[in-house]
């Protein structure tokens, strides 16, 4: 496993939050920061990010011939913001035995909508993408623990029809085949990611749980998970 460094110090308490669309990871991740004391907060994507949801409605309307460029985007922002979380973490002075890092997904994760979104372009595109997303990611943007928030379809669309002014809401009817295949495929595709790249990982059956439940859930797990993996 590849560790983090920041001016010589090591960040071993990277907390990745992820899963699939609606299913709360940014409003765990903003929680868990509330209840570590002095942890970083790397900002959702889409939290006011003009950019972001014009590439979003370019996808869910399907506009042609944007995918690589949409995907290229996301990446180099979420890198960007991981590295403004690094920088705010060694201006702060904090130490990396008693504080975390918490986001909503992270690079990694975001090849699960590349690998669905390019399925019927030409196997060209998709080694394009292997390509450039070999060479823009960086590992040491690796979580050195993610949770992995799993909640059915059902539970999917009642978000959908709860959030009326969501913009998977807005385009829900035009895109459900690809909801539907996303969410069948996600959870797999995920674990099979996170062996790859070595990355430990847990799994929240959301299903029925409030969001307190939920918390307490990740609470228990963080306290209980060995961030002293890597060597000093």
């Amino acid at each position: 496993m590849i560790s983090v460094l920041v001016k010589g110090r090591i960040i071993k308490m990277i907390v990745s939050i992820s899963g699939f669309i609606g299913v709360g990871k940014f409003s765990l991740a903003h929680k868990l920061s509330q209840h570590y004391k002095n942890s970083i907060l790397i900002d959702d994507l889409n939290n006011s990010n003009d950019i972001f949801e014009i590439f979003l409605n370019w996808f869910y309307n399907k506009k042609e011939n944007i995918n690589l460029g949409f995907q290229a985007y996301i990446i180099e922002e979420t890198t960007q913001k991981f590295n403004n979380a690094f920088l705010k973490f060694q201006k702060s002075n904090l130490s990396s035995q008693g504080n975390y890092i918490f986001s909503n997904r992270f690079n990694l994760e975001h090849y699960i909508f590349a690998l669905i979104s390019m399925k019927d372009k030409p196997p060209k595109y998709l080694r394009a993408f292997d390509k450039m997303f070999v060479n823009m990611v960086y590992p040491k943007h690796n979580p050195q623990l993610a949770i992995f928030i799993d909640v059915n379809y059902e539970m999917f669309e009642n978000y959908i029809f709860s959030n009326p002014g969501s913009i998977e809401s807005q385009f829900y009817t035009d895109n459900i085949e690809y909801f539907k295949e996303l969410h069948a495929l996600y959870r797999d595709l995920y674990t099979n990611l996170m062996q790859r790249w070595n990355i430990p990982f847990a799994i929240i059956d959301a299903n029925n749980k409030n969001e307190y439940e939920i918390l307490g859930e990740a609470i228990k797990i963080i306290d209980n998970f060995n961030f002293n993996w890597v060597t000093e």
